[in-house]
């Protein structure tokens, strides 16, 4: 009767562990099920992020190496595909994120409540259920299995008793006492055992009658810990189902289909038709069909010069002068003061050359040694007024160099146009007062003429 009652199995005295540890074990399955998701998640990202560098790099060096053509539109179109492909996974990362994990941690804070130093409220629940369910059959159990114990113990001492006596009646030496006590002592042996076995048989009936209320309270807390699961397990499956959704638009994307027949379509129009209009696009810049203009006969023409600051702006077509002037003709000189040496460095008349300033810067002590031996007296005049300031873009980098004044007066030869903020507009034969006429500025403008 009692190995009916204990069958082996979930009845079992703390058999309901299992039940205890598969919540504990549901659990670590949604913390497990969230960490692949989420690395997931991970790799899409990842992959989405290496596709869009990879799409971004390819095609700034197609658009910068590879002319116009069938092949560059072919090649860019490849690189849309890994753009898309790109986009795709990132929506799949994001899909990932917003309706699997977030669902997810939201399920696991709403049905397990976690502590510090103990196991999840609902582990603990189970536990002390199960335990109540069985501390009354517990006990019975218990005390069923010590008037057990006491009953075989007492048909062994009734056993071994009989034996003993059976012993002493083949003794032919023994008295007639030693007998009787061999016999008193079965009969007690005896009673003992029918003592033994009333109690056992009345704990057996107590816990037979116990029975059905224990598995009714057992069945209760089973069926509480079923539910459990039963919610876990479907919302897992609701969750890989989630899942899965996400995942299939990499496999059933239309505009994956679409991308994927518009290449095929530009692929399949870059036939030899096409590739021969490149090649024929090409001949007609690079090669024999390009225009030239084959060498003739040209009459000579007197060319114009033109006056024109080297920092104007190339769309600009300079200043032309009203006189023209040809490669051979002589420019009059400005007078006494024309200093004429800063132009002759080789045709070379950059400002910014160094050779050049201190050939200027020598040539014009030169005139004003000469000018001061002709009239000493010009050295006092106006000493009273301030002179020009002579600090120029040029005297930062080259240093200070005197400036040559003179009070012969000169006129402007040609008309002269500014091209820039800084210039004055000239026209020919307006006089230039002393101030303006300085060597410098007479031999800045003669370079400009001699070369241009």
């Amino acid at each position: 009767m009692a190995a009916d009652v204990l069958a082996p199995g979930f009845w079992e005295i703390g058999a309901y562990k299992n039940n205890v540890r598969r919540i504990k074990e549901g659990i670590d399955e949604l913390d497990d099920f969230t960490k692949m998701a989420r690395e997931r998640a991970d790799i899409e990202a990842k992959y989405g992020k290496t596709m869009q560098q990879f799409a971004e790099k390819w095609k700034a060096h197609v658009d910068r190496t590879v002319p116009s053509g069938s092949i560059k539109k072919a090649w860019m179109e490849i690189l849309e595909e890994a753009d898309a492909i790109s986009v795709q996974h990132n929506r799949v990362k994001d899909r990932l994120m917003d309706e699997v994990l977030k669902t997810l941690a939201l399920y696991r804070k709403e049905n397990y409540h976690p502590s510090a130093f103990r196991a999840p409220k609902e582990i603990r629940e189970a536990e002390e259920g199960f335990e109540r369910a069985q501390r009354k059959w517990k006990k019975l159990y218990e005390k069923l299995e010590a008037s057990k114990k006491a009953y075989y113990s007492a048909c062994r001492q009734e056993k071994s008793a009989l034996v003993n006596l059976s012993n002493s009646q083949a003794d032919s030496s023994l008295s007639q006492d030693g007998a009787q006590k061999f016999r008193d002592r079965l009969e007690k042996c005896r009673e003992e055992v029918q003592k033994c076995k009333s109690a056992y048989e009345k704990n057996i009936t107590e816990i037979t009658q116990y029975r059905a209320p224990y598995i009714e309270d057992m069945t209760f807390e089973f069926e509480k810990c079923q539910t459990i699961e039963m919610k876990r397990s479907k919302f897992v499956i609701e969750m890989m189902s989630a899942t899965q959704q996400v995942l299939v638009d990499l496999a059933r994307n239309n505009k994956f289909a679409q991308l994927h027949g518009n290449l095929e379509n530009v692929l399949r129009s870059c036939d030899e038709n096409a590739l021969t209009g490149d090649l024929q696009a090409w001949s007609a810049v690079n090669g024999k069909d390009a225009r030239t203009e084959w060498p003739a006969f040209e009459d000579y023409t007197e060319s114009l010069r033109t006056i024109a600051s080297k920092s104007a702006n190339s769309n600009s077509s300079g200043v032309i002068l009203t006189k023209q002037i040809t490669k051979t003709d002589d420019i009059p000189g400005p007078g006494p003061a024309t200093v004429s040496a800063p132009c002759s460095d080789n045709g070379k008349n950059s400002d910014s050359d160094t050779n050049t300033f201190d050939s200027r810067k020598n040539a014009l002590h030169k005139v004003k040694a000469q000018l001061a031996q002709q009239n000493p007296e010009r050295q006092w005049e106006n000493r009273d007024s301030p002179p020009l300031s002579t600090t120029t873009p040029d005297s930062a980098k080259y240093g200070d160099f005197e400036e040559l004044h003179t009070k012969s007066m000169a006129t402007v030869l040609y008309d002269y146009s500014p091209l820039e903020n800084d210039e004055i507009p000239l026209q020919k034969g307006w006089p230039i007062p002393g101030e303006l006429c300085a060597s410098d500025v007479i031999t800045e403008f003669l370079c400009m003429l001699k070369n241009p």
